[in-house]
């Protein structure tokens, strides 16, 4: 008498927590669509949103090429495109990593230096939060380069 009695716990068990034979299918079925489900989400629509030519304008933001910024634009890169992540734009990557001449290539060509991030600051804040973080001489000094280009472009507008 205590087999079938214990038969009946661990199919009564099984059945509160979906794990008899509907229940499996159940989750295999959820896994299924939620794999594909999962990857159109976080791989393909920031894709479809973020272009290989505002790819390519990010990457030269980043490593200060001016070179390639003008390639990146010239194949229909977006000066304003913002990051999926965070929101940001190439001029917050050329700012924040010291690059003042392409910094003030990007606002030449209209890049708009009040737009904010996600994180909701604009470029000035984000470089000036850097700058006071900066122990480098070298690297504090091309963060204060950007910091006056921003300020200049501000009182032009």
């Amino acid at each position: 008498m205590d087999e079938p009695l214990a038969m009946n716990a661990s199919s009564v068990l099984s059945a509160l927590l979906g794990l008899n034979r509907v229940g499996r299918i159940l989750y295999a079925s959820l896994f299924v669509l939620a794999v594909p489900a999962m990857l159109a989400w976080f791989v393909l629509l920031p894709r479809l949103q973020f272009s290989e030519a505002d790819e390519r304008l990010f990457r030269a933001a980043r490593h200060g090429d001016l070179a390639g910024l003008a390639q990146s634009l010239a194949a229909g890169g977006h000066i304003d495109a913002a990051a999926p992540i965070d929101g940001k734009t190439a001029i917050f990557r050329a700012a924040v990593f010291g690059h003042a001449e392409l910094v003030s290539d990007l606002l030449k060509r209209g890049a708009d230096p009040a737009v904010r991030g996600r994180d909701g600051k604009t470029v000035l804040e984000v470089v000036t939060a850097a700058r006071m973080e900066e122990r480098d001489a070298t690297r504090a000094s091309a963060l204060d380069a950007v910091a006056a280009a921003l300020r200049a472009a501000e009182s032009r507008r």
